[in-house]
């Protein structure tokens, strides 16, 4: 007599079994990895804190002005009040399309306007589809650390809460108290440039601060 011998090998009820318990476990690593990743990018974006902060304050003090028909202070000034705040971008951006060599790309809103003073053309960001980094938007408002003859308190709840009344020819300060919150933005098709205030504080910047500009 002959005796057979069965190959031991997996059912299809097994396989099944076994592929399914595969799937939770990767589903159970991605969902794990999903809050470590996003803390690396946090964390990267803190450690960039202090280099942004030194960039926009070394641009909003410039020694060379921003304006064509007028001083820096003014034009600050001015792009402040005509909304209630001003927007600066700083982010890192390619020298150009075909180039790898990365640059630091500083400057108003291209949509920023003001009453008196133009903005010199070099002291806005037009181009923001080189950008090789977070795009960092900061908003500017008036601070209320000056005289109440020069401004508005619009109440708590208010966005601005604080409005500048009075034209920069007729402020007699040295100088303007600013509040400067900053926000990250993702560079490339996401970013939107074209976004309304009240959209934009619905976000918690990552960092706030406070700061003034000398006439």
């Amino acid at each position: 007599m002959f005796k057979t011998k069965h190959k031991k090998g997996f059912s299809l009820i097994e396989t099944i079994f076994s592929i399914g318990i595969l799937l939770m476990t990767v589903m159970v690593l991605v969902a794990m990895l999903g809050p470590i990743l996003s803390s690396l990018d946090d964390a990267k974006e803190l450690d960039e804190i202090p280099s942004i902060v030194e960039s926009l304050n070394s641009f909003l003090q410039a020694d060379s002005s921003l304006a064509v028909n007028g001083s820096s202070f003014d034009l600050i000034y001015e792009a402040v009040k005509s909304r209630g705040y001003a927007t600066v971008y700083i982010f890192r951006s390619y020298a150009s399309n075909d180039s790898k060599n990365i640059e630091l790309s500083i400057g108003f809103s291209p949509k920023e306007t003001t009453s008196n003073v133009r903005i010199d053309k070099s002291a806005k960001v037009y181009n923001f589809r080189n950008s090789a980094g977070p795009i960092y938007r900061a908003i500017i408002t008036n601070g209320p650390q000056m005289p109440k003859q020069y401004y508005r308190d619009r109440g708590k709840k208010a966005k601005p809460r604080y409005y500048l009344t009075a034209n920069s020819n007729n402020f007699k300060n040295n100088y303007l108290p600013l509040q400067i919150s900053i926000y990250v933005n993702a560079h490339g098709p996401a970013f939107k440039e074209n976004i309304n205030l009240k959209e934009i504080l619905q976000n918690d910047p990552i960092f706030s601060y406070s700061s003034v500009i000398n006439r």
